[in-house]
C-alpha cells in the first residue's frame, strides 16, 4: 500500500511510537470532610480541565472510604478550597491528586476507628472499619453517618519525584491527492498502555481526544474513523 495509486490518490501508513512522562510533581493536596448529612466532602488541588477529575476522583474516594460513589462530592480548583494545590499538568492529576485522596481518606478512617473505639467501649486495636462502618467483635457497629455530627475531618499530601510513564503506537492510513495536496485520514489506530485504569471511559475518551487534536494540528482535508485501544482491554470503541 505505501505510496500506492489508487483511484488517483497516493495511500500511505504513518507508524509513530511513543513514550511520555506524567505524574508530576512535586506534591498535591487533599482534605476530606464528613457532612452533617452523612455524605463525605473531598476537596482536592488538582484542577479538572475536562479530564473527568470528578469521576476518577470521586471512585478512589468512594473506594478508600468503602462509600457509595453517591455519598461523595468532590470540590477542585487549586487553592480555591486548600491553603495549596497544584493544579493539572504533566498528566497529574489522577497520580497525585487520587493519591493525596487515599492518604486524606485513611487518616479520616484513623479518626473514625478511634471516636469509634471510645463510643462502643472497646480498644481501637479491636475496632474494624469496613463498608463505612465502625464494627466491634460482639456485632455492634457505628457507620460514618452516626458520628456526622463530630465533623469529621482529615488532609493528605502526596509527594512524588519519580515519574509515571505511558507507551504506545499510532498508525495513520491517509491518502494524498497529487494535484490538489488535499489530505484525507481514512483510518487512524492508536494502541496505549496506561497501566491501571481508573475508569474505562474516560480514559477512552482522553486518548480519542488526543487523537483528534494531533489531526487537527496536521490540518487534514477530511478524516474519517479514529479507533482507539488500551492494553487493559480488547474493545475498540470507534468515533
Amino acid at each position: 500500500m505505501q505510496g500506492k495509486l489508487i483511484d488517483g490518490r497516493y495511500h500511505g501508513l504513518g507508524i509513530a511510537c511513543f513514550i511520555e512522562g506524567g505524574g508530576s510533581g512535586p506534591r498535591e493536596n487533599a482534605r476530606i470532610e464528613l457532612l452533617g448529612d452523612g455524605s463525605v466532602a473531598v476537596y482536592v488541588g488538582s484542577s479538572s480541565v475536562g479530564q473527568g477529575i470528578e469521576t476518577i476522583m470521586a471512585q478512589i474516594a468512594a473506594d478508600a472510604l468503602e462509600l457509595p460513589l453517591e455519598r461523595i462530592r468532590i470540590f477542585h480548583g487549586s487553592t480555591t478550597y486548600l491553603a495549596e494545590g497544584f493544579g493539572s499538568y504533566g498528566s497529574r492529576s489522577t497520580v497525585m491528586g487520587g493519591s493525596a485522596i487515599v492518604l486524606a481518606a485513611n487518616a479520616l478512617l484513623e479518626k473514625f476507628r478511634a471516636l469509634a473505639g471510645g463510643r462502643l467501649g472497646i480498644a481501637v486495636a479491636e475496632v474494624k472499619v469496613a463498608d463505612g462502618a465502625a464494627n466491634a467483635s460482639d456485632g455492634r457497629k457505628i457507620t460514618l453517618a452516626e458520628v456526622a455530627d463530630e465533623k469529621l475531618a482529615a488532609d493528605g499530601v502526596f509527594s512524588n519525584s519519580r515519574a509515571t510513564y505511558t507507551y504506545g503506537t499510532g498508525i495513520a492510513h491517509v491518502a494524498v491527492d497529487p494535484k490538489t495536496g488535499m489530505v484525507e485520514v481514512l483510518d487512524y489506530v492508536v494502541v496505549d498502555d496506561v497501566g491501571r485504569i481508573i475508569n474505562p471511559l474516560t480514559l477512552h475518551g482522553q486518548v480519542t481526544g488526543a487523537a483528534v487534536q494531533g489531526m487537527a494540528a496536521c490540518s487534514p482535508r477530511r478524516s474519517s474513523t479514529t479507533r482507539t485501544a488500551n492494553s487493559s482491554s480488547d474493545r475498540w470503541p470507534t468515533t
